[in-house]
């Protein structure tokens, strides 16, 4: 996974990941190492964060179209690049209350490009429609000026898929060992698959090094047992 998010920063890209986004976190700080020097990297709780006031400058930021990447994530996601982090099943009287939205509306419309990821995959966070829209993946009603940015990916423990709407999302590949039949089995939404689907690259033997040396230094800072997993299982 943190060599697929990698891949979606390009240099040159202002790049930033929210709270509780280890692998986006770790992602950035790689691509910035790797591909993309380029870049400029931002993760929410790091040291480096620039932003006044915290939260309010990095809006600020973003709403005047510097961002070019965003990662989000949902309790919910459908293949309308949706995610929902406000209720599990109907909104005034719950089965679940999940914690909110934290910006996540306002960022997957101002973004350029926003990759949605999940760290399980599951038909129940990957489902046919939401329960709660908290940002709205694909809304043909807006023009490019109401709303400039878009959802481009979804990547998960087992693949990554492409967003190309009206249509469904497209498997792009499969991470090594899993099968085409093992996602279709666990993902709720409908999506298209090639008749050959790609295998998700590996990490390079170098990109491994600084993933495990000073990437997971920084990480170790921001999220310590995060690191810990990193170091012990080799994920």
């Amino acid at each position: 996974m943190i060599a697929a998010l990698a891949r979606q920063v390009r240099d040159g890209d202002k790049a930033a990941c929210g709270t509780l986004s280890p692998m986006p976190a770790a992602s950035l700080w790689l691509a910035r190492l790797t591909h993309a020097p380029k870049s400029e990297v931002f993760v929410a709780g790091s040291r480096d964060w620039p932003f006044e006031g915290e939260w309010q400058g990095f809006f600020d930021f973003a709403q005047q179209g510097k961002l070019n990447l965003f990662f989000l994530s949902g309790a919910q996601i459908d293949g309308r690049g949706n995610i929902n982090l406000m209720a599990v099943g109907d909104y005034r009287r719950p089965q679940v209350r999940l914690p909110g939205g934290a910006g996540s509306a306002i960022l997957a419309y101002v973004v350029e490009r926003v990759a949605l990821f999940k760290t399980d995959h599951s038909t129940r966070g990957l489902v046919p429609q939401v329960d709660v829209v908290t940002a709205a993946g694909y809304t043909p009603q807006l023009s490019p000026r109401q709303r400039p940015g878009k959802v481009t990916c979804l990547i998960t423990p087992k693949c990554v898929f492409n967003f190309a709407p009206p249509g469904p999302p497209v498997l792009a590949s499969l991470h090594p060992g899993v099968s085409l039949e093992e996602v279709r089995q666990l993902t709720g939404f409908e999506f298209q698959a090639r008749a050959e689907t790609a295998t998700t690259p590996a990490l390079s033997p170098e990109a491994r090094e600084l993933l495990y040396g000073p990437v997971k230094e920084k990480l170790a800072r921001v999220y310590p047992q995060f690191a810990v997993r990193l170091a012990r299982q080799g994920l």
